[in-house]
């Protein structure tokens, strides 16, 4: 997954938000979250690949890998991108699946390819949405339900968020410094 957007120069004019592991709580809270929501919790057996301080004090460009997961993951963000972005690309034994950019930043991409063995061009449905950002909607409503249910929540995933995050924080500002 990656997940960039243009913010660096925002950043580094914030005394407070170019400090730590930068982009990484920023963004990367946010692709954490997604994994564990799409394939279940991952633990915590990540490790940071590259920290890289191009044009603030804090790291602005972060990628960090589990290797101990199945699916295999690699998360990389960045304040870097001219323009906001998102892509996801799965890769599996009977084909792959792909996602291009979100709906708050304009068209987005679900593209599917089946795989053809031994080799050749496989068949792609593709789908494209045009459409304002529905999750905001969605997820007031579905807090709103929850609370007029009288839904018991535990903070389970977001401890689980904010240990890895602190983890990962020390061993980015360690690999940006080298």
């Amino acid at each position: 997954m990656f997940y960039g957007n243009g913010t660096a120069r925002l950043v580094r004019e914030s005394d407070w938000r170019d400090e730590g592991a930068g982009v990484l709580p920023d963004l990367g809270s946010h692709l954490l979250d997604t994994v564990k929501f799409w394939f279940g919790d991952p633990g915590e057996g990540f490790e940071v690949v590259s920290a890289h301080c191009f044009e603030n004090r804090a790291p602005d460009h972060v990628v960090i890998v589990s290797k101990s997961t199945r699916p295999a993951l690699e998360l990389e963000m960045t304040l870097l991108s001219w323009r906001n972005h998102f892509t996801c690309d799965i890769f599996a034994e009977a084909g792959t699946a792909h996602i291009r950019s979100l709906c708050k930043w304009g068209p987005t991409t679900f593209a599917h390819r089946k795989r053809i063995l031994p080799s050749g061009r496989p068949p792609e449905q593709q789908v494209t949405l045009i459409q304002e950002d529905p999750t905001w909607e969605l997820e007031y409503l579905h807090f709103k339900r929850l609370c007029e249910a009288g839904m018991q929540t535990d903070l389970a995933n977001d401890l689980w968020l904010n240990r890895l995050l602190r983890k990962l924080a020390e061993l980015t500002v360690k690999e940006a410094r080298q």
